[in-house]
């Protein structure tokens, strides 16, 4: 897991764009219907305070996706889209 000891401030300009075709591991792709499990799994990485403070933004109320990114390292982010995706890590390639 990252460390998460500094604040971070979003801009979603510097935001690399993704790329990627479908099925790509750890290339969002807005529409799944797991966003609550997909957020369980960012607070359980992140801890309560840090998460809290992430969501209660401008940029988590608009997108939790964009915050669960800049708090998440590369692994962690590939298992948050993929929860997103299927609802669990289950099938998740290791």
């Amino acid at each position: 897991m990252a460390d998460h000891g500094e604040v971070r401030t979003l801009n979603p300009d510097r935001l690399d764009p993704v790329s990627g075709g479908a099925g790509a591991l750890g290339v969002y792709r807005p529409g799944f219907r797991y966003k609550k499990e997909s957020l369980l799994f960012f607070k359980a990485c992140v801890g309560e305070d840090v998460y809290a403070a992430a969501m209660n933004s401008d940029a988590g109320r608009a997108h939790h996706y964009t915050v669960a990114r800049a708090f998440l390292d590369q692994a962690d982010w590939e298992k948050f889209v993929w929860i997103e995706e299927h609802g669990s890590l289950d099938g998740f390639p290791e």
